[in-house]
């Protein structure tokens, strides 16, 4: 104990204030909300979250205790807007979930906010008495002589509050946010935003509006003027639920076996007899399963078992940005439309496409797969606000995504050309049709526990991939200094096979984030193929 004290006291990142805050205007009653079918599915993925690093400017200097002030202001603000956030997370009991659509009600995620014992949102204030330039570099930088920049030592969750989560374990969420905010002043007057929110709550579309709207209400204290009207955010989650087609009949196998058929890896937490399965889920398992008296008489849907044996936790992992330029990424894509098999010629390829065919390749390539026979995959998380019709909008609130995959041989991705896997890509993602995100809708409505399955893998064999473009990431002024952020660090665990993609304003710039076992992340930067089309 007297070593971590010790070791606390000498970071160079030190909290000065930790309040729970709620909305400027208290809601005006007690709300209890289902969180949607999807919601539930996310609830066991780790936190959504990330952290905006801003330079001094004339108008925010982080030395001066007014910029803090008034962004907790603008905060609570923008709490009224979404007073859930500062409510109490927990699982639905019986009585609220059963019903005429005949559904489980076990892990089923509800919200209760407006009541006293509230937990609020976690606002932390921090001052690190570091230079900002001595942790992350700038814009201009990033784009000359740091394209490539091993971010491994870069220290991401000083900037996040420490604060435990509700569901970060499946059984612990009493008394627990599920948001956190940490504000953190650089001994240069720069600063640092960081937002962590349960993913049951947020995916990064969502986040990403939270941001925006909370920089809205920010730049009006700052002297600044509001120059685009944004739509209030919409918490409704009944409004993606109702997609699901439930009726007083049950499941519909017609449905289900549609949702069945969709490339979607059901990989069981439950499975304790899978080779390799580690001791550590079992907690958060049993804090959602039905109690073995039940579970004993209930005949689970299919499922396959996680493949435990190619994740190896203890491997040292380094993760690196890499900035690829519109151009090069132009040059990915003409490189795609040259070399489409023609049985993919109808698909229309997205520069996000061949960005991610190009890292698959050389991911690949440096997992030295050149005779590797079994299965790797490309899983990809997949927006559904826009994939339901009519569709959700963009401010609708909450997690509303799933997860597909592309599965190829090893020495298939190290040597396909860009035009195969972009292709591929886009096959997959062209099958989630209104139409298949109802029947997947239908089919995780009738789960036992929508906990029970995680739609994607780590580890040698798997890139598991989120893309953040066109979510504005960068354009997030809190200051009203129009200006784009220093940098932007969408948080993600330090784990073998991450790939995260942020687009820098309208630079047509993307940064991607890759997280890989060291040596193969040697050999990743190393390859003269990473620079193939430009960076």
């Amino acid at each position: 104990m007297e070593g971590h004290l010790r070791a606390a006291a000498e970071s160079p990142c030190r909290v000065q204030r930790t309040e729970r805050i709620f909305p400027l205007n208290a809601p005006t009653g007690v709300t209890i909300t289902k969180l949607s079918i999807v919601d539930a599915t996310v609830a066991r993925f780790g936190p959504c979250a990330a952290v905006w690093f801003y330079n001094r400017t004339e108008k925010a200097n982080a030395n001066d205790p007014v910029v803090f002030e008034r962004l907790e202001e603008a905060l609570r603000r923008t709490l009224n807007d979404y007073p859930h956030y500062s409510g109490q997370l927990l699982w639905a009991p019986k009585e609220l979930v059963e019903g005429a659509a005949k559904t489980y009600h076990y892990g089923r995620p509800i919200v209760i906010y407006g009541a006293p014992e509230d937990p609020g949102v976690e606002l932390v204030i921090a001052e690190d008495n570091r230079e900002l330039s001595a942790l992350v570099p700038s814009r201009e930088e990033r784009s000359t002589v740091k394209q490539v920049w091993n971010a491994t030592e870069f220290p991401q969750n000083d900037f996040l509050s420490k604060t435990q989560l509700a569901f970060s374990k499946l059984g612990e969420f009493e008394g627990l946010p599920g948001v956190s905010i940490q504000l953190t002043a650089f001994k240069c007057g720069g600063f640092a935003i960081g937002a962590k929110f349960t993913h049951c709550l947020s995916d990064a579309l969502c986040l990403m509006q939270f941001a925006h709207v909370w920089a809205g209400y920010s730049q009006l204290l700052f002297g600044g003027s509001v120059t685009e009207k944004r739509s209030p955010p919409v918490f409704n989650p009944s409004l993606l639920d109702q997609y699901a087609n439930l009726t007083t009949k049950g499941p519909d196998p017609e449905l289900i076996r549609k949702a069945r058929a969709l490339p979607m890896h059901r990989y069981d937490w439950w499975a304790t007899d899978a080779p390799g399965y580690p001791d550590w889920p079992t907690a958060s398992s049993n804090a959602t399963k039905p109690p073995p008296e039940e579970l004993a008489h209930i005949e689970l849907s299919p499922s396959t078992f996680p493949p435990w044996p190619t994740w190896d936790l203890t491997a040292p992992i380094e993760h690196v940005q890499i900035r690829f330029k519109a151009e090069a990424i132009a040059k990915m894509k003409r490189a795609v439309e040259m070399t489409l098999p023609e049985c993919l010629k109808g698909q229309r390829i997205s520069r996000l496409d061949a960005a991610l065919a190009h890292i698959f390749i050389l991911m690949n390539r440096a997992r030295q797969y050149d005779n590797d026979h079994d299965e790797v995959y490309i899983d990809a998380a997949l927006g559904l606000r826009n994939r339901v019709s009519p569709p959700l909008p963009d401010t609708f609130v909450g997690s509303p995504m799933m997860i597909g995959y592309v599965a190829m041989t090893g020495s298939e991705a190290t040597t396909a050309t860009i035009g195969l896997v972009a292709g591929l890509i886009r096959e997959m993602t062209s099958r989630f049709t209104p139409d298949a995100v109802t029947a997947y809708l239908h089919d995780a409505a009738y789960e036992v526990c929508p906990q029970r399955f995680w739609q994607a893998f780590v580890g040698s064999r798997h890139m598991l991939v989120t893309s953040w473009i066109r979510a504005g990431a960068y354009e997030v002024d809190f200051c009203a200094t129009r200006q784009l952020a220093r940098y932007v660090q969408g948080i993600m665990p330090r784990m073998d096979g991450l790939v995260q993609v942020i687009d820098v304003g309208e630079t047509g710039d993307f940064d991607i984030s890759v997280g890989l076992e060291k040596e193969t992340c040697q050999r990743f930067i190393q390859d003269h193929m990473l620079k193939a089309y430009g960076i």
